[in-house]
């Protein structure tokens, strides 16, 4: 991976960015790999060495590195807590891997540390974070596979972006504190079991397409974050859209039913594929986007 620097960022900071010492050890793939979709996950493998980012995009990494250091320090010492344990298991023909950040031993609750924005904490304590529910509890059934007892998963989450103010204006959601500990529901060992199985199989017949016939599987639409098309209802001499509606009919209607419908037009505003726009380093080598980019 090559790191550019376009907005001259002190070397300190691009020292630290660039010197990221993750390893799935001795495995195929870790949790956090088979969570990925096929596709990103062996175009990354691909072109790893090809891949450029910015420096810029890694400093909410950096910072959520720097908090794992300093309470995997804060738990040094302490008997009852086992901490950033990598653990393995054999699945399917493939060695899998996931490192948890704590489990304390006293109450066997698996524990996972989280940088991330209020937002995903709410979107997360309404259980809209499936991706969390999924990787927790493949982590619970690796250390299951080691012998350990778990009997809770949580992710203790840390809101970046948290305010007072936020909390004063919108108390019934908004987090009370900067940390919020989201319990997640713990499926049972077979369920875990099925749900890796599912993955690593996912994982296997998407290496094994592209090695022989060079195909790759498409993302679906939820995991390149695809936002719905959008239609704003706009009136003559107002800045802000009267309605905002999701399909043609409706907006249609709309605009045919108002009283003052000689004033008012729709502006469609096209779903954009978030993750591809702005969050997957491999998109420059993948057709599917490409292809919708160019129209195709």
């Amino acid at each position: 991976m090559k790191f550019t620097n376009n907005f001259g960022i002190p070397i300190e900071i691009t020292r630290a960015v660039s010197n990221d010492k993750y390893t799935k050890g001795d495995s195929v793939k870790s949790i956090t790999g088979l969570m990925q979709p096929p596709q990103i996950s062996i175009l990354s493998e691909h072109h790893h060495h090809e891949i450029t980012v910015d420096v810029s995009e890694r400093i909410w990494m950096l910072l959520g590195n720097s908090v794992h250091e300093i309470l995997e320090r804060s738990n040094e010492g302490h008997q009852k807590t086992l901490t950033e344990e990598r653990m393995y298991a054999d699945v399917l023909g493939w060695r899998i891997s996931g490192q948890t950040d704590a489990i304390s031993l006293d109450d066997n609750i698996l524990k996972d540390y989280k940088i991330t924005s209020v937002y995903t904490i709410i979107n997360a304590l309404k259980n809209d974070k499936p991706e969390y529910v999924q990787q927790l509890n493949c982590y619970a059934w690796l250390a299951r596979q080691q012998g350990q007892k778990i009997d809770k998963l949580n992710i203790i989450a840390i809101a970046r972006d948290w305010s007072k103010f936020g909390h004063q204006r919108s108390p019934d959601s908004y987090p009370p504190s900067p940390v919020t500990v989201i319990n997640i529901p713990m499926w049972t060992e077979d369920e875990q079991k099925k749900f890796i199985e599912e993955r690593v199989l996912l994982h296997q017949l998407a290496e094994g397409e592209f090695l022989i016939n060079k195909k790759l599987p498409k993302c679906s639409d939820a995991e390149r974050w695809v936002k719905e098309d959008t239609y704003r209802i706009l009136k003559k001499g107002r800045k802000s859209a009267l309605r905002v509606l999701f399909n043609q009919k409706d907006a249609d209607e709309y605009k045919e039913s108002h009283k003052d419908s000689k004033n008012l037009s729709i502006e469609i505003l096209k779903g954009k594929a978030i993750r591809c726009e702005s969050y997957c380093s491999v998109a420059q080598f993948c057709k599917q986007y490409q292809e919708s980019v160019n129209g195709g």
